[in-house]
């Protein structure tokens, strides 16, 4: 499963290179297009049918994200990761937390959908996640988790 993460990772880098250089935003955008793309790929169909929908999610994430990673700045993404820690511990399930940037205007939502006890001292919550830039609106699922009561990660096994 990691080396099909590994190969969907790259594959969508390399159909978003163009002549520009890459940058943290186009590289963390894609990877975690990426990730979320497959997880939802993941949700299909059996076996090799299965793994070819992660794929594909994999790739059409990757691109949607490249794009959106460009255009969020470093102000961008500290706005929506401590809106995400805000949400994660404070908001009830369907409760949706909504975020902005005063600085650069971006904004973006997050929801947590499900909260469970994951084993191994494990705490999760299952999320959906939107973000709005200038180019448009980028939104997907994702599973972030706590290991006794330390700081939330986003979930890879999801």
């Amino acid at each position: 499963m990691k080396k099909v993460m590994v190969l969907t990772a790259a594959l969508s880098l390399a159909a978003c290179a163009d002549n520009e250089h890459f940058t943290p935003g186009k590289v963390a955008g894609a990877i975690g297009g990426a990730a979320v793309g497959m997880f939802a790929g993941s949700q299909f169909g059996g076996g090799t049918g299965k793994l070819l929908f992660m794929i594909a999610g994999g790739l059409i994430g990757g691109g949607a994200g490249y794009s959106i990673g460009n255009e969020l700045l470093p102000s961008d993404k500290s706005t929506f990761e401590r809106s995400t820690a805000y949400a994660m511990n404070n908001a009830a399930d369907g409760q949706q937390v909504n975020w902005a940037n005063p600085e650069t205007g971006v904004a973006g939502t997050i929801k947590p959908t499900r909260s469970y006890y994951a084993g191994q001292n494990r705490y999760c919550r299952d999320f959906t996640a939107s973000i709005a830039v200038k180019s448009g609106v980028g939104s997907g699922e994702a599973r972030a988790c706590r290991i006794a009561g330390g700081n939330w990660f986003i979930d890879e096994r999801a």
